[in-house]
């Protein structure tokens, strides 16, 4: 297989590390479906989930001979890590006290990545910053930028600055994984293989061992090409079914899927700008997060290219629904539906319909569509939950505590507060928040998602 890099998308950036060199060895975590033994969940990890990448980052240098600017310097380490610590948390963060000159200057042993820069002063009026992510070992720089920028522009750079350190430092952990499979699956595996087994895979049933399976053809698939988009595409929508699925991780993996998902999808659309199931994938994470306006314009975005992209439709009236216009869900999963006729996307869009049905007072259409998404994937935890609720409100007491137990035996490892965090936090919407919180009153009630 091809040890190419995952492209960096960036001008006088360092070469980085060939796959093969950057993996290495860590303990696994299993992260399965609940209700399955112990021992399952652990043979079924989560491939771009096993790195836990320490990065030290070490304050700009200040070689302007401007004390003043130390105050802006000392900003942007201080910014910087605190991205790194919400929006990158694959990385285990050691703020330095200087750069270290030398690998054997290592503050922290098992520290794999420094980064480092300085300021200088360019042109009257202009600062210029350099800043470089090199490897711990051997110093070797991975990649390296210059950033030229007037005072009164320093806020926007900044935040440029950080996001484009935080990308790079999530290609090298993609990079990690991808190795790791490579050395896992051997060579002989062709492009075209591993994508039709990935594709292969997420047509089934929403599984997580499916999903986890999906994961591993895509990062293979990445290795003998790294600008296809396809892969990408699809690598960053094994994340999002992470994040969607509370049941099937702890709410870290959760975190860190989210994080490099959205990295991934970025890279795709640097390389395709006009790839409508890219800008949909990035509208699933952007709602997951809870950034429904950005998931809203890129569904949008996905529609306007391709109307007949049914997953954008589905995702798009689920998206409206957590920002108050669960009325409107329902006709857009009809049309989503007949544009889609594969029985895992049917399970998806029952889900979805009977979401927001429940969402607005209709309980009997509600259990109706709940129950037919169970029919297609009786694993749905997310389906089988809110068929809780929606029995309790229309009365079936019996039936919703049962369907109670149910759920609790199916799913004994349900992660505190992972429901809170997808469907209660997720929106401000004081429409959605007052239908969502009698729901979760109930379903606490019996004792689920708690």
């Amino acid at each position: 297989m091809s040890r190419r890099k995952i492209p960096s998308h960036t001008k006088n950036s360092g070469a980085a590390a060939p796959w093969h060199a950057a993996a290495r060895s860590s303990p696994q975590r299993g992260d399965g479906a609940f209700g399955a033994p112990k021992t399952e969940r652990e043979t079924m990890p989560w491939r771009c989930l096993l790195s836990s990448i320490a990065v030290g980052v070490a304050p700009l240098r200040n070689l302007t001979g401007d004390t003043e600017q130390e105050n802006l310097l000392d900003a942007f380490t201080s910014n910087l890590a605190a991205d790194l610590t919400h929006h990158g948390r694959g990385f285990s963060l050691r703020r330095l006290a200087k750069e270290p000159a030398s690998p054997t200057e290592q503050p922290e042993s098992e520290v794999k990545y420094f980064v480092t820069g300085s300021a200088q002063r360019g042109t009257p009026g202009v600062l210029r910053i350099n800043v470089r992510i090199s490897d711990a070992a051997t110093s070797e720089y991975l990649w390296a930028r210059r950033f030229e920028f007037e005072a009164d522009e320093a806020a926007p750079v900044q935040a440029k600055i950080i996001r484009r350190i935080s990308r790079e430092l999530h290609i090298l952990l993609l990079q990690q994984e991808v190795g790791r499979v490579v050395c896992e699956l051997g060579s002989g595996h062709e492009l075209n293989e591993c994508l039709s087994s990935a594709a292969t895979a997420l047509e089934g049933e929403l599984r997580p061992d499916l999903t986890a399976q999906a994961q591993r053809w895509y990062l293979a698939a990445l290795a003998d090409d790294p600008r296809n988009v396809e892969a990408l595409v699809g690598l960053a929508r094994t994340c999002q079914e992470l994040v969607s699925n509370p049941w099937w991780g702890d709410p870290l993996a959760a975190s860190v899927a989210s994080d490099l998902g959205r990295e991934v999808v970025a890279i795709a659309l640097n390389l395709a700008p006009g790839a409508a199931d890219a800008h949909c994938v990035q509208g699933m994470l952007y709602s997951a997060a809870g950034k429904l306006d950005e998931a809203a314009l890129a569904f949008d975005r996905a529609l306007a290219m391709d109307q007949g992209l049914a997953i954008a439709h589905g995702f798009a009236a689920y998206n409206a629904a957590f920002l108050g216009s669960a009325g409107h869900t329902l006709p857009a999963i009809e049309r989503a539906m007949r544009l889609d006729q594969a029985d895992r996307r049917h399970s998806i869009w029952f889900f979805f319909g009977g979401f927001a049905e429940l969402l607005i007072g209709r309980t009997e259409a509600s259990i109706a569509l709940l129950r037919k998404s169970l029919e297609l994937n009786s694993s749905y935890g997310s389906a089988r939950m809110f068929l809780i609720a929606a029995l309790s409100l229309s009365g079936q007491n019996r039936e919703a505590a049962a369907a109670a137990a149910s759920f609790r035996q199916q799913y004994p490892d349900g992660p505190a507060g992972a429901c809170e965090q997808l469907w209660l936090s997720r929106s401000r919407s004081a429409t959605y928040r007052a239908q969502i919180l009698p729901v979760f009153e109930i379903i606490r009630s019996l004792g689920v998602g708690t």
